[in-house]
Parts: structure tokens; C-alpha cells; sequence
């Protein structure tokens, strides 16, 4: 772990990732509910791009398991899908499974896409963990890889509020620590913009069920808070966590 807490570092780390990849394989039947928005805003996009014999290209950076992609297929099987990440044991396990035959795998870092490739870029809560330096770059890179009128759909933390917040947590999972950007919608739009994106649209994520507190505190899973006016708010520990999907079209 580098004390700058790079987006890297945890793509290395054996022991999160497979826990990690095991929390994720509980959604290759189960689709979550952030996923469901995914698959519908995929399917806006293209009923407006009205194609015909078009084989669109998608990529999923940071695609873990490879579960959305699943998901992808079963909705759209004329989309060309690709699964990109920087965890080769995460690729190895995507290339292995028969249900994900037929989808490339690739490794790729999100700030070193291949230009002009993909008609969607999906980054599927994956931003969070990146600086400014990075965020910025990462932006320029996606832009970079879609060609022109192409959709970005990023789930991520997005709030309303002008406050920029980073955190460091340690944790069970992460003891050596865990970074986390709170970006204000702000502060996005006016990135996407610089890096060539228009229409950028904010959809703040309620999950529709209740999930549980964990019973041992030490394990940090999502869980609600309903409010007096039935929302429910998804906290991380003490960390209430915006979500939020984040799309923007190309030039």
C-alpha cells in the first residue's frame, strides 16, 4: 500500500479480492438493484441510437467477476461485451467461467484505455477510490475510448452539497486502508465537461429493499436507515454513502 492510496494497490492485494469476488458471485443469479438502473439507462441509450446490424461495443472497466456483464448479455445479446481489469486473478476466474463464454477479458487500466474502441464504457463503483489527479485522468482516458456520441455510465458517490470529502478508512478488510472520495455533482459535471463529455445526467441511487445492519461490527456491509419519510439511506460503518449513476455522452 503506498501512502497515496492508489486505485492500484488494491487490484493487488490476493486477500480483499477474494473476498471481494466472492460478494460479487452472489449476483450472477440475483441481479442487484443498482445493476437494474444500469441495464435500463444501457437500454435508453440504445432505443435512441435506433441501430440496426450494428454490433455495439461495451466495456465493463473494473469488471470484478465479470456478474454485469452476465446481466448485459441476457438483456442485450446483440451488444459485443468486454470485461477489463488490472486483478489477474479476477480475469483468470472470468475466463474460466462457461457462463461468461464468448465475452473478452482483458487487462486493462482504466488510465490507459485503447482509443476509440467502445461505443459504452460501464465503471461500476470504481471512481471513488481515485485523487484528483487520477479522477481527472481516469475522465480523459474514458473519454479517449469511446467513440463519438458514445455513453459513459459510471455508479458512484455523487452528492448535492459543495464539499469535496476523502477518507481514509482502516478496517478488517482494509487495515492498511481504504480510500474514499465523496465528489460533489459539481465538481463531476464540470470534469466530465473538460474531458469532452456533454449531457451528463445524475440519477441519485434509493435501493428499493431494506437491507440489515451487520451483527458484527466489524464487518462493513451495506445497510438502510429508513427515515420518516420511507427513504432509505445506505450506510457503510458511520459513512452514509451517496450513490448515484452518472452518465454523459461523448462530444
Amino acid at each position: 500500500m503506498t501512502g497515496e492510496f492508489s486505485y492500484k494497490d488494491y487490484v493487488t492485494d490476493e486477500q480483499f479480492l477474494a473476498g471481494y469476488n466472492e460478494y460479487q458471485r452472489r449476483y450472477a443469479e440475483q441481479i442487484r438493484e443498482s445493476d437494474k438502473v444500469i441495464l435500463a439507462v444501457v437500454g435508453e441509450f440504445l432505443a435512441a441510437r435506433k441501430t440496426k446490424g450494428e454490433a455495439l461495443q461495451l466495456l465493463d472497466i473494473g469488471c470484478s467477476t465479470g456478474n454485469l456483464l452476465l446481466h448485459l448479455r441476457h438483456r442485450f445479446p446483440d451488444l459485443s461485451l468486454t470485461g477489463g481489469d488490472l486483478a489477474e486473478s479476477s480475469l483468470a476466474a472470468c475466463r474460466a467461467d462457461p457462463a461468461l463464454s464468448g465475452i473478452e477479458f482483458r487487462k486493462l487500466d482504466l488510465l490507459e484505455l485503447p482509443p476509440h474502441a467502445f461505443d459504452i464504457v460501464t465503471v461500476n463503483a470504481v471512481l471513488y477510490m481515485m485523487g484528483a489527479p487520477e479522477f481527472t485522468a481516469a475522465l480523459a482516458s474514458l473519454a479517449q475510448s469511446l467513440r463519438q456520441g458514445g455513453l459513459l455510465l459510471a455508479f458512484d458517490f455523487a452528492h448535492t452539497f459543495e464539499q469535496e470529502l476523502a477518507f481514509i478508512e482502516r478496517s478488517k478488510t482494509h487495515p492498511s486502508g481504504l480510500a474514499l472520495h465523496f465528489r460533489s455533482q459539481a465538481l463531476i459535471r464540470n470534469e466530465l465537461t473538460a474531458a469532452g463529455f456533454t449531457r451528463v445526467a445524475f440519477r441519485p441511487f434509493e435501493i428499493p429493499i431494506d437491507l440489515p445492519q451487520p451483527a458484527d461490527p466489524s464487518e462493513l456491509t451495506t445497510f438502510t436507515v429508513r427515515t420518516s419519510n420511507g427513504r432509505r439511506l445506505q450506510f457503510r460503518g458511520i459513512l452514509y454513502q451517496p450513490w448515484c449513476h452518472i452518465s454523459a455522452v461523448k462530444g
